[in-house]
């Protein structure tokens, strides 16, 4: 039964909307679908009639989101029911009347969002996206025509109330209703739209927009003609849309960009329009691409020399002929690269000072990230950052250990008046040594399990081993124990 308090609060906006609300939404499998609704419906005029100056507005769309989408995991039918009737709304809405208009971008605001869990998660969303995406993207199209007009007198910053917002807000429903991969057809079909509206208004889009492009065969050439619509338009620092977060992801080679995957491609294609630029619009376009993530010439020239890919396109820049402060300073990287490969690696000498390597580990965790004492302080980072061997991409790569962070610490020589000062070691899957040789490791594999005691004699003050795998300290613990070190099994 309907908790007759939640109905009276929401019927008179009581302090304890959110509250209550939040009890429903907890207990939502203990109501029929009837009872849901009932409450579903009281919120969505709630919404319609909340004004968004009120000082908790925020919080108590939230809330009411949470509701609704608790609401729809309870069954198909139950999800179909809320886009029925939010989307039949917004369909009779005449977006140049100042009430209607707001009261729609109330019900969008509101149901757009995912806060109840990570953005996804529900199948019955999923499903019910499916069957209304073509009356989504109607709407879509029909807000179009109003792309820079003032719609919404009472936006929720930072917003500012034109039907660029709106669209926005449809356009992001694909994200967190969509889930990772579960609708990839229809992010397409969405991504297929983002030129048309990006022509309409450069400032449609963000980064969740964006996202929707990687689920399209076509990216590439959407990504392309998305860089020159903003090149030839002319760029401005206070451009809102997508064209900054392009840019950051274009040269972004760590491996979570799809942008930076097909950088080839897109500079094939940036090849032939960029063609019909004039030589601002290329220093615009190089300025962003190469000096506005990339901070310092030092980055620029290491990313150079490691990526075949971002120097086919500064190739392309240098080779139009044009010049221009940034383009000049890339022409004198470009021509300042040595050809030969470096890389951090320290010598030779520490390669065989430990037998086993995985206590060697251990030895460098207590000097370099607990004393501190073992410098300069590794980090993986800026060590891939300065790497020119080749180009590792930590977000790839790092469900794996990653072989030249390995190589590095199996050469690293540590001095015997370091060594000395080890009293404790600590075998621990939160380890930092471990996030830099193997960032995303889940600590549930032995890879970094210690085998051997042999090494024991280079640390001749140890005292303490703990939080060791039970099968070192059933091999080792006796022996161990009559050397006066305490081992520890690893809880």
């Amino acid at each position: 039964m309907i908790n007759k308090d939640l109905l009276y609060a929401l019927q008179t906006r009581s302090k304890q909307m959110i509250r209550l609300l939040d009890n429903f939404t907890d207990d939502i499998k203990n109501h029929s679908l009837e009872e849901g609704w009932t409450v579903v419906a009281e919120t969505i005029k709630l919404v319609k009639e909340l004004p968004p100056t009120q000082s908790k507005y925020s919080h108590l769309i939230k809330a009411i989101n949470r509701a609704w989408l608790a609401f729809c995991e309870q069954s198909p039918t139950a999800a179909n029911q809320l886009y029925d009737d939010v989307i039949r709304a917004l369909e009779e809405t005449t977006w140049t009347d100042v009430d209607e208009a707001q009261i729609a971008y109330q019900l969008i605001y509101a149901f757009h969002d995912n806060h109840l869990r990570f953005p996804g998660s529900n199948t019955y969303l999923h499903l019910a996206l499916k069957q209304h995406s073509p009356r989504l993207l109607e709407l879509v199209k029909r807000i179009v025509a109003y792309p820079t007009q003032k719609l919404f007198t009472t936006p929720v910053k930072p917003q500012t109330g034109i039907g660029a917002d709106a669209i926005e807000m449809l356009l992001e429903i694909y994200f967190y209703h969509g889930g990772l991969n579960q609708v990839a057809d229809l992010k397409a079909e969405v991504a297929g739209l983002l030129p048309a509206l990006v022509r309409a208004n450069l400032e449609i889009g963000n980064g969740i927009t964006l996202s929707l492009i990687e689920h399209t065969p076509e990216r590439s050439v959407i990504v392309s003609q998305l860089i020159e619509l903003y090149i030839i338009a002319g760029v401005h620092d206070n451009l809102g849309g997508m064209f900054y977060s392009i840019m950051l992801e274009l040269l972004d080679n760590s491996g979570d960009s799809f942008i930076y995957d097909d950088l080839d491609k897109i500079t094939a294609q940036i090849e032939v329009s960029s063609k019909q630029w004039t030589a601002s619009q290329l220093e615009t376009f190089t300025r962003y691409a190469f000096f506005y993530g990339l901070k310092t010439d030092e980055d620029r020239r290491l990313l150079l020399t490691k990526s075949k890919k971002a120097m086919r396109l500064s190739k392309v820049i240098i080779d139009s002929g044009y010049s221009g402060a940034c383009i000049d300073i890339l022409r004198s990287l470009h021509q300042g690269i040595d050809s030969r490969s470096s890389s951090p690696a320290p010598s030779v000498p520490g390669t065989h000072q430990f037998k086993d390597l995985n206590f060697k580990l251990l030895v460098i965790q207590e000097l370099m990230y607990v004393q501190e004492k073992l410098l300069p302080r590794f980090d993986v980072n800026e060590f891939i950052r300065q790497c020119t061997d080749r180009e590792i991409m930590i977000e790839k790569e790092g469900y794996e250990v990653i072989p030249e962070v390995l190589a590095y610490f199996k050469a690293l020589l540590i001095p015997s008046s370091l060594l000395a000062q080890v009293e404790k070691l600590a075998f621990d899957g939160g380890n930092e040594i471990y996030r830099q040789i193997f960032p995303y490791w889940d600590g549930e594999c032995d890879t970094f399990d210690v085998v051997s005691t042999e090494d024991i004699k280079l640390v001749p003050n140890l005292k303490r081993l703990s939080s060791m795998p039970s099968r070192f300290v059933e091999q080792y613990g006796a022996e161990l124990s009559k050397k006066s070190i305490e081992v520890s099994y690893l809880a």
